[in-house]
């Protein structure tokens, strides 16, 4: 029974990632210096909602936040190496689940479900939206999932400080709507939202 189990989730697995949008390789060098990021990093909330982010700063994003660096390690840190981070990226027409292993996008929902990322009118209106999840079953203390998203969420703030993006973390998201909307699975938990654009 074991043995079925585990070849079925080897086949979905195979299936999602035949299903998935590999993102343009991220850029690790150049950049403003870190001091001056760190200068310029701010929340601003108006977000241009005609002005969509370009694929290539969504892989950053992403890789900043989140993405392998050297022998499986993340960009931020964990506690006890628990790497229980997950990340969602919410648009106008689908909702996306990112796999840092192969710095990957797949579509788990079609649709506009960015009323349900955010109460407040810029996020529902804005290109981008993403989602920082914990996976419970890896790190169920709560201090520890809230430092990895904290990482995560200040690492996103750079980037857009450097990129000429803006960016906001909120904590205001439909409890109920946006977990549905992301097919969230009963061992993950969403911490944050964190909302970009132009």
């Amino acid at each position: 029974m074991k043995l079925k189990i585990m070849f079925a989730t080897i086949a979905a697995a195979a299936a999602l990632s035949l299903q998935a949008e590999v993102l343009p390789a991220p850029q690790t060098t150049g950049g403003k210096p870190m001091m001056q990021m760190m200068k310029e990093r701010m929340t601003q909330r108006d977000i241009d909602p005609s002005q969509a982010v370009s694929k290539q700063d969504l892989s950053n994003i992403l890789w900043a936040a989140w993405g392998i660096t050297h022998d499986g390690k993340h960009t931020v840190a964990t506690a006890m190496n628990r790497q229980e981070l997950v990340l969602y990226v919410v648009t106008p027409t689908e909702v996306s689940r990112y796999n840092p292993e192969a710095h990957t996008l797949t579509v788990v929902n079609e649709g506009d479900f960015r009323e349900a990322a955010g109460s407040q009118d810029f996020a529902r209106t804005a290109p981008l939206n993403i989602v920082l999840a914990v996976d419970t079953a890896k790190q169920d203390k709560v201090e520890f999932q809230a430092y990895t998203a904290g990482a995560a969420s200040q690492n996103i703030y750079l980037y857009c400080a450097q990129a000429g993006l803006k960016s906001v973390l909120r904590a205001m998201f439909d409890r109920v709507e946006l977990p549905k909307a992301l097919k969230l699975p009963a061992n993950e938990r969403i911490l944050f939202v964190q909302t970009i654009g132009h």
